[in-house]
């Protein structure tokens, strides 16, 4: 969810959306105590603010989940977020008349029971995520414009509801309930292992950002501490928390116990979008005006942050380092082998009511990032880390609260995305002949060897934007905008024809996989060049 999307063994058998559950001036101007006096009162009444809304997206969270639970019957213990990865598929079945038994599918199924505002609110739920804390740092790197970096931002939501919708014509179609499924009807049940591989990737390297996360917000807390520093730093905090927490965490079988999450994740990020929003516009990261008509901010005043520069500041700029930022857009909006979950679930979804949910869900998504991104590039400009919380004050309390709330979140968070990892990696073994993976009595050693390798990383890359960029330009780029036409145009042509109108319109959707190609391998090579620079 970042979302980073998170998968686990409960969401499977619940059917669950992933929780969701995310980067010095030397002179002080005369009024700067009355200046430093307002900021505390304003940032007390902030505090009873931000408490009140907490309350209210909890309150609220609860009341639209109770009709999200409503439509999760009892489901297999085999499934998870939609994609059965421990059952087997079922065969295909000689059809003289797909046409008639597509009709059949659609007449007899209504879809669940979730309103247009449920679906819309689980969505954006699903997608948003840490993912929003790399964006400033993204549109730092590729010194993209202000307007070119809102509308990559605006042009790949729109792209991204555009495949996203794909899905959901091919549940329709087919009348399959798994992404899983909708591969096999495209290409095949005997390389259905592919959608197993993805799954573990994709979870892998979202656990990998996980601990990076955690290693980033827990050292920034422990700073200034009386710990010693071989266990404050960011890689004694890995170390730390890997072996004490992250470990026996992972150990758990029923994750059921982790569900609230979802609700930490999601007040986690409406948190730190609200107070970025705060701290851009009350001065408090101020870095001043040589005609003293703007004051230096409290936080920058005593040169403990870097100051905030905005060299790489333009309104219309926009190169080839731009693909840094589509990258981590990239990875800012997966969700869709979520895709099947959301259509079947919706209260009877058709060609219209569904596209509808996913362009409302996807412009909501648009304007949360557009905001995030814009308010930490103009709080630090080109200073922007690829956690934006790591630029913070450390005497800020409200990053503090955000910083906090989104650890917890990620602890917490981290079993689920973890064992969706390893349900992806053993059930692409078993396809591929290595059952010995997928035995019980080796699971405390996958979990060591994954955790441990997932922790390696996380060292080795201390900036999660590296791991970001990649893992957006590469498996952002297969699963939105590759992977969605190439299972729709294949589904079409087997169920309507390759002489059919349905076809010759579903062609046009291949025109993403190219868009797709060049996305992946322009921003590898992009981030790959900002991460020698760095």
């Amino acid at each position: 969810q970042f979302e980073v999307v998170s998968l686990s063994e409960a969401q499977y058998q619940k059917d669950n959306t992933a929780p969701s559950f995310l980067l010095t001036t030397t002179g002080i101007a005369p009024d700067i105590t009355r200046h430093v006096t307002r900021n505390d009162t304003s940032q007390h009444n902030m505090k009873r603010f931000s408490l009140s809304l907490f309350l209210l997206i909890v309150a609220t969270y609860c009341k639209t989940n109770t009709e999200a639970i409503k439509m999760r019957g009892p489901s297999s213990s085999n499934t998870m977020q939609g994609l059965e990865l421990t059952k087997p598929l079922l065969g295909n079945r000689n059809i003289r008349n797909k046409k008639q038994q597509q009709q059949t599918v659609l007449q007899s199924d209504d879809g669940g029971t979730a309103s247009f505002a449920t679906s819309v609110f689980n969505l954006a739920n699903n997608v948003a995520g840490a993912g929003l804390l790399t964006l400033a740092a993204g549109k730092a790197t590729g010194a993209s414009g202000w307007i070119p970096s809102i509308a990559i931002c605006c042009c790949l939501a729109m792209a991204s509801a555009r495949t996203f919708i794909m899905i959901g014509k091919s549940c329709e179609i087919t009348g399959e309930k798994n992404f899983k499924g909708l591969w096999a009807k495209a290409f095949g049940e005997n390389t259905a292992y592919v959608v197993d591989s993805i799954v573990f990737i994709q979870c892998f390297l979202s656990s990998t950002i996980y601990i990076g996360l955690l290693g980033d917000i827990f050292s920034a807390l422990l700073k200034g501490t009386l710990l010693p520093p071989v266990v404050s730093s960011r890689t004694g905090v890995i170390l730390f928390i890997a072996a004490t927490v992250l470990f026996p965490l992972n150990l758990i079988r029923n994750l059921s116990a982790l569900a609230f999450t979802s609700v930490l994740g999601l007040c986690a990020v409406l948190y730190t979008v609200m107070f970025m929003i705060y701290r851009a516009l009350d001065g408090s990261y101020s870095i001043g005006t040589g005609t003293g008509t703007l004051s230096v901010g409290k936080f920058v005043a005593d040169q403990m942050i870097p100051t905030p520069t905005f060299q790489g500041s333009t309104m219309w700029n926009v190169d080839l380092r731009s693909l840094v930022l589509v990258s981590n857009f990239g990875l800012a909006f997966i969700a869709h082998y979520n895709a099947p979950s959301y259509y079947r679930e919706m209260k009877k979804p058709s060609s219209k009511s569904f596209p509808r949910m996913v362009t409302t869900s996807y412009a909501v998504l648009a304007m949360i990032y557009v905001t995030t991104m814009c308010a930490g590039y103009s709080t630090f400009g080109d200073t922007s880390r690829g956690n934006i919380l790591l630029n913070y004050h450390p005497k800020d309390m409200l990053a503090f609260m955000g910083r906090l709330a989104t650890g917890f979140s990620v602890i917490f968070g981290f079993p689920l995305v973890s064992n969706g990892a390893r349900e992806g990696l053993k059930n692409a073994s078993m396809a591929l002949g290595f059952p010995a993976i997928s035995n019980p009595k080796n699971h405390v050693l996958l979990v060591l060897c994954m955790l441990t390798m997932s922790s390696i990383l996380a060292i080795l890359v201390s900036d999660i934007k590296v791991i970001a960029g990649f893992s957006g330009a590469a498996m952002g780029s297969f699963l939105v905008y590759m992977c969605p036409p190439l299972v729709y145009t294949n589904i079409v042509r087997k169920y309507y024809g390759e002489d059919s109108l349905e076809y010759k319109r579903g062609r046009l959707s291949l025109l993403f996989v190219p868009f797709g190609c060049f996305i992946a391998v322009m921003g590898v090579t992009m981030t790959y060049n900002s991460m020698k620079a760095a």
